[in-house]
């Protein structure tokens, strides 16, 4: 995971007792930032620290003047995709180096 130490990616984690439960990184693209590397712990999932993960990331960006966030996710990944649509994210065509997949759903949020 050497690309998260690039100028261009902020890393957050969240962390309770030194122990990390979620993590969540943004990759400035310039006209967008991409979310990427959302992970809750399994055993903490449905405490909430996936929306605040993602609302953290989100003041990030608005803080050093973004104003698009954009995001990949697996079609599998339900709950991340609900938790993504109750926060104002809506689909979008492939963008960045990705490629239109079966198995991929592609979302963005204006801020």
């Amino acid at each position: 995971m050497e690309n998260l130490r690039r100028s261009d990616t902020t890393f957050m984690t969240a962390r309770v007792d030194g122990q990390p439960l979620a993590c969540g990184a943004g990759v400035d693209h310039g006209d967008y930032v991409e979310l990427k590397y959302m992970y809750v712990v399994p055993a903490c999932r449905g405490m909430g620290l996936g929306k605040q993960m993602l609302e953290a990331l989100e003041r990030q960006v608005r803080a050093g003047g973004g104003t698009k966030v954009r995001l990949e996710t697996g079609t599998a990944q339900t709950e991340s995709i609900e938790l993504y649509e109750r926060s104002g994210y809506h689909r979008c065509p492939p963008f960045g180096d990705h490629h239109a997949k079966p198995s991929s759903i592609f979302m963005e949020k204006p801020l």
